[in-house]
């Protein structure tokens, strides 16, 4: 009816619950935490440090950059850079959906010089394992909390050094993900890089949890990014998946640009476009069967003929993301049924629990095993079922 307008500083209206709203000071955007961990960088002595050139800024981005570096500055982020330095990385301004700029480095030799902590990051369906009968979800984090001892990038306003752990470290994710698991070790939540997930069966038992994670932010003095952050929801965007009180969907920022991507042209597009459709292929039953078509494009002895057949298995693609299950929650007390199919070109599978699908998987064969019998490849189907969902069926 017009009689609330949204200012400029105003992208949404919520209605905070008490039990956020005693955690206020955790989403002062303002101040700048500094969590208990210390990242060392580590380089391997026999690689010859480099030194980049300031990479040019455009035009149209100039003003917002030397505003965000400003910015980035005062929160102690960042500091201008005097003394010689053996590294000195290129900036990169990478412009925000919101218009705004962030900040990042682009250290190809550091990143190859870098030695690894190497620690296991979480898959969702690691994560999704752990949350049968999920309804209730909060969620998000924030990067820029570590404390750092290396990086000098090169801008052309001058040189600065991060103090925090920046965006474009190879090593960042793995840092980032082990030194939350150490500050939140045995507390209840999930955590993949910079998202911490809680969740619960009813609101009641996600309200309890849910302030204790935050009691724990607070102790770690951790803050968090109000505009990222989603409390109480009934569903949430979760490393490309969408989670909700139903089950598991694909996130629709996923399926979109597959459903607008035009016909290949080359067989460069072709593999973008099975690439793309591949992440999603947990939720398409008999992946390998309708890409069977388009695959036989790629091999190097076929010509590249765009045909009727071809045409139908893109289409089918589209409509199958388009269109996808719901998958369930694994739950590890109901019983699993594994169903398993073979074809001409492919190998397909199911993991079921109460009649709903948990997972759907699929093989496309070997011009060897093409050749089995279809005894054979039924044999190979259950096979190749119990060693992919072997998480699941394992104890």
């Amino acid at each position: 009816m017009g009689l609330i307008q949204l200012g400029p500083h105003v992208h949404t209206v919520q209605n905070q619950e008490p039990e956020v709203r005693e955690f206020s000071d955790l989403f002062d955007t303002t101040v700048l935490s500094k969590l208990p961990v210390v990242y060392h960088m580590r380089v391997d002595e026999s690689v010859v440090p480099t030194v980049y050139a300031p990479k040019k800024v455009p035009i149209a981005m100039k003003d917002k950059t030397m505003a965000e570096l400003e910015r980035m500055a005062k929160l102690g982020v960042i500091t201008t850079e005097t003394d010689a330095t053996e590294w000195v990385s290129a900036m990169v301004a990478a412009k925000k959906k919101d218009g705004s700029i962030r900040i990042c480095i682009d250290p190809v030799h550091l990143n190859k010089a870098l030695l690894r902590p190497h620690h296991p990051l979480k898959t969702i369906e690691q994560v999704i394992a752990d949350m049968p009968g999920a309804k209730a979800f909060s969620t998000k984090c924030r990067f820029w909390q570590i404390p750092l001892k290396l990086t000098t990038f090169m801008t052309p306003f001058g040189r600065y050094r991060f103090l925090r752990m920046p965006y474009g470290i190879s090593t960042g994710s793995e840092v980032f993900q082990r030194s939350i698991e150490h500050l939140f070790d045995g507390q209840p939540r999930q955590i993949v890089v910079d998202d911490i997930l809680v969740w619960r069966h009813t609101l009641q038992e996600h309200d309890e949890r849910l302030k204790q994670i935050l009691h724990k932010i607070r102790a770690c003095n951790m803050k968090l990014n109000p505009d990222k952050c989603q409390f109480r929801v009934t569903s949430v965007s979760y490393v490309g998946h969408l989670l909700t009180a139903d089950g598991i969907k694909l996130d629709p920022n996923k399926t979109t640009p597959v459903q607008q991507m035009p016909k290949p042209d080359d067989k460069q597009a072709l593999q973008w476009f099975l690439g793309m459709t591949n992440y999603l292929s947990k939720f398409i039953p008999h992946y390998s069967d309708i890409t069977g078509p388009l695959r036989e494009l790629l091999k190097q002895d076929v010509e590249w003929v765009w045909h009727d057949l071809q045409n139908a298995a893109f289409q089918q693609l589209k409509d199958a993301v388009s269109s996808p299950p719901v998958l369930q929650y694994f739950d590890v007390i109901k019983p699993i049924v594994l169903s398993a199919d073979a074809s001409q070109h492919g190998l397909g599978a199911v993991c079921l629990q109460q009649g709903a699908p948990v997972a759907f998987a699929s093989h496309t064969l070997t011009p060897t095993e093409s050749q089995y019998a279809q005894t054979e490849k039924e044999m190979l189907a259950l096979v190749f079922a119990t060693q992919k969902f072997h998480d699941f069926i394992n104890g």
